[in-house]
């Protein structure tokens, strides 16, 4: 008998021995299932056979006639599966005891394998009902055990007991559900592949399945997800006391006092799996929407505006950080972040809004960040904006049209404009929009005075090209120059700035008075690139004056030596400087009458004998109010000091130099010797003798700072000061209304000129012109200089036809022709 015939008749024989129940009943009946399950593992394998001898023969899937169970199995079976399910899913899966007593889950997931193997279809479909209804009396179980257990007790505590059960019930039913799954997996697997298409739509569709569709036969896990949640979720009752004990516990958590998160994302997993997600996510965030406004309210009402701020940014932070863990979709966390921010934010934004001065003056930069941010966030930033502007606006008006502080406008308008660029910056991110709101303020509140911002920044400028480097370092001195050219772009009265600025820098020029040629140099460049070569084009000749005058005084050097040469005449006992300057390009100063000693008239008279013999029909004026000298002077207790002084105070000092020690000059005979009027001659007399200590070379008698008519003067012998060389500046006059008002007229003239000439070359370009087109393009060629009134304009307009530059067109109204 050969191996193959061999194997086949034993597996015949085997399967005799275990169906034959007519000859053995009880065998069949008490020894069948087990006998089956020992026997039927080996059933589905294949026997394989390989002799290594050199004749080998191999059998490959050779499979055996299938082993039947008995006849009464399929019943045995079902009732045993189906109490071990019933058992599975009432047990406490934290429980060692009910782990030991549950039945040995290899041996049930045989069964099913072997009911699935050896049963009709309609055999598994009431297997599958049958579970089903296990099922569900389960999940009702649970639900009549979460109903009972609701305390009438509303407090926190109770609700948070509460969620703790439904959690741990949660917990016990997706054990218990796993265990089953496991075990009836054959089960899944038949139906799984008897309708693959409900297993498909099932696992890509989000929507619930209803767990009483008589023909879809769900897996084992989704079926008992889909009832639980029918019992739990659809649960009307049961689904508002979750939900309610939710939002509690959220709400607890927000006033801190309780710490609920952990607990929050295990039932939080009970939503997900059920998918729930939206249920819970609206729940919430409506709860967040009543939390917030209840709150808000109370807070807006309690809190000052500055406070209510950090308190609402405060808030969305927190909610920001809540909802990552307590909602679970996207859309839920926004929607949530959403309905706190309308409370704390949308419906108090005017009030939040008026805190805005308040931390601004504060110089709140963490406050003023936080308020863009929640400005922003709800898409009001152009309140915002309205709101920092007016601020600036208000603020810097108030800068600039308190009289009683002129004297340091220009600091505090660099100080605060300082400050809301920090603002911009730091707390606006740079925002572009705020940026131009803030240039657009600035212009408003700079031009409130019309002439006077732009008069002090000449003389902010000149005070910084002053001292300069003296005081700051060159990148210092450098970064005023460019604050107060910004301050400089906003006024529109820029041909004002331009006429301080000429006079200022004919005095640093002429005076020597300036720190450093660089700086000079480096803000006559910024002008120039801002306002163009034409607004520096005379301050460039001034220069180019005081460098020729230099080399005029080397000519005039050798002149003098050869005449000296000539007439034998000993030299000066000090040296000349003489600047020429054109006229028509420096300022004009006041004549003011003095009588030089005789050694500069005589010095005086020879320059300007130099000066018309070399340059035939031209004039001098000399301008001695801005001339300078140095006066090597002997005190008895101080020694030999150098004094550097105007001419003025040096034609005073030099009054005393014949005079006996204590000898007294009274104020007329200092007026009657020197013949500078009354103001010139107080304003020098005070710089000498009642300025700083140590600079007061003479004494007045009686002491006192102003100077009267009956006053007399002595030189101080008791001068002191540690210092060789000693400036004795000149006492600065105010501005008096007239001297205002003439540089203002001087201006004004100005500007009507430039108003012709602009309307003039207008009209040679286009020979006819309308009215308003006129206007346009003379206002269009005349706003980098300065502003002007429409009047103003048309008042040049009947100047220039009364001129004859253009005519009025005859039947074409508001129409003008140009006159060649």
């Amino acid at each position: 008998m050969s191996l193959a015939d061999a194997l086949l008749s034993r597996a015949q024989a085997t399967s005799s021995a275990l169906f034959d129940t007519s000859s053995n009943p009880q065998a069949a009946s008490t020894g069948g299932l087990a006998a089956f399950l020992a026997k039927s593992r080996c059933s589905d394998s294949n026997i394989v056979v390989e002799n290594r001898a050199p004749a080998a023969i191999k059998i490959a899937s050779f499979h055996p006639e299938k082993t039947l169970p008995p006849a009464n199995y399929a019943s045995q079976a079902t009732t045993q599966l189906v109490r071990s399910v019933r058992m599975l899913l009432s047990s406490n899966s934290s429980s060692s005891a009910a782990t030991t007593k549950r039945p040995s889950l290899q041996s049930l997931y045989s069964t099913t394998h072997t009911l699935v193997t050896h049963s009709s279809p309609e055999s598994l479909d009431d297997l599958y009902d049958t579970i089903k209804i296990e099922i569900e009396r389960a999940a009702g179980s649970f639900a009549t055990s979460l109903h009972s257990s609701a305390s009438a007790n509303q407090s926190l505590t109770s609700k948070i007991s509460w969620l703790t059960q439904l959690q741990s019930i949660w917990s016990n039913w997706c054990d218990n559900l796993a265990l089953v799954r496991d075990v009836l997996l054959p089960l899944d697997r038949f139906f799984l592949q008897s309708n693959p298409s409900v297993a498909a739509s099932n696992s890509a569709s989000k929507t619930e399945t209803s767990c009483h569709s008589e023909h879809a036969r769900l897996p084992i896990w989704d079926l008992g997800l889909n009832i639980f949640g029918h019992r739990v979720l659809k649960d009307e009752s049961l689904a508002q006391m979750i939900l309610s004990r939710i939002v509690a516990a959220i709400d607890g958590e927000r006033n801190e006092s309780i710490s609920y998160r952990q607990l929050h994302i295990s039932i939080s997993n009970m939503f997900r799996q059920l998918k729930a997600e939206k249920v819970l996510d609206d729940a919430v965030a409506a709860a967040t929407k009543a939390f917030y406004k209840a709150e808000s309210k109370a807070s807006i009402a309690n809190l000052s505006p500055t406070d209510y701020v950090d308190y609402a940014d405060r808030r969305i932070l927190q909610e920001q950080q809540r909802s990552q863990w307590c909602l679970l979709t996207d859309q839920g966390r926004l929607d949530n972040v959403a309905a706190a921010r309308k409370q704390l934010v949308t419906k108090h934004a005017d009030t939040i809004l008026a805190g805005l001065p308040d931390l601004i003056t504060a110089k709140e930069l963490s406050g003023l960040a936080k308020i863009y941010q929640l400005i922003k966030s709800i898409d009001r930033l152009a309140d915002l904006r309205k709101s920092f502007a007016e601020y600036i606006k208000a603020h810097g008006a108030s800068i600039v049209n308190d009289r009683q502080r002129d004297d340091d406008m220009i600091d505090r308008l660099l100080e605060f404009k300082s400050f809301i660029d920090t603002i911009v910056s730091t707390g606006f991110q740079r925002d572009g929009d705020f940026v131009n709101a803030q240039k657009d303020s600035f212009e408003v509140f700079v031009n409130k005075r019309e002439n006077k911002p732009a008069e002090l920044i000449a003389k902010f400028l000149d005070a910084k090209l002053r001292s300069g480097n003296k005081t700051m370092t060159d990148q210092e001195l450098e970064h005023n120059l460019d604050e107060a050219l910004i301050l400089f772009r906003y006024t529109h009265a820029k041909d004002m700035f331009e006429e301080f600025y000429k006079r200022h820098f004919a005095k640093r020029l002429l005076l020597n008075r300036s720190a450093s040629s660089d700086a000079e140099r480096s803000m006559l460049l910024k002008l120039k690139e801002e306002c163009g070569p034409e607004f520096t084009a005379k301050l460039e000749t001034m220069i180019k004056d005081v460098d020729v005058s230099k080399d005029l005084m080397d000519e005039y050097e050798r002149f003098a030596v050869k005449q000296r040469k000539e007439e034998d005449s000993p030299k000066d006992d000090f040296d000349l400087s003489v600047s020429v300057l054109t006229q028509a390009h420096w300022p004009t100063y006041p004549n003011i009458e003095v009588a030089l000693p005789a050694e500069l008239a005589a010095a005086a008279q020879r320059f300007e004998a130099f000066y018309q013999k070399r340059n035939s029909g031209r004039r001098l004026h000399w301008q001695h109010s801005l001339g300078t000298l140095s006066i090597t002077t002997h005190f008895d207790k101080a020694g030999v000091k150098e004094l550097n002084v105007s001419t003025f105070q040096a034609i005073v000092l030099l009054l005393f130099n014949p005079l006996a020690p204590g000898v007294k000059l009274s104020y007329v005979d200092i007026r009657t010797q020197t013949g500078l009027n009354d103001q010139e001659l107080k304003r020098t007399l005070q710089s000498l003798a009642c300025g700083q200590i140590p600079t007061r070379v003479l004494r007045k008698l009686p002491q006192g700072k102003d100077v009267n008519d009956d006053d007399e003067f002595i030189f101080n012998d008791n001068f002191k000061n540690e210092r060789h060389r000693i400036r004795i500046n000149q006492i600065q006059m105010k501005e008096t209304a007239e001297e205002q008002k003439s540089t203002e007229q001087r201006v004004f003239l100005d500007r009507e000129l430039i108003l012709q000439a602009a309307a003039v070359r207008v009209l040679k370009a286009k020979k006819t012109i309308k009215h308003s087109e006129l206007i346009t393009e003379v206002v269009d060629q005349i706003k980098s200089r300065f502003t002007v009134d429409v009047a103003e304009i048309k008042k040049v307009f009947e100047m220039l036809i009364e001129k004859e530059y253009m005519e009025r067109v005859e039947g074409e109204r508001g129409v003008y022709r140009y006159l060649a």
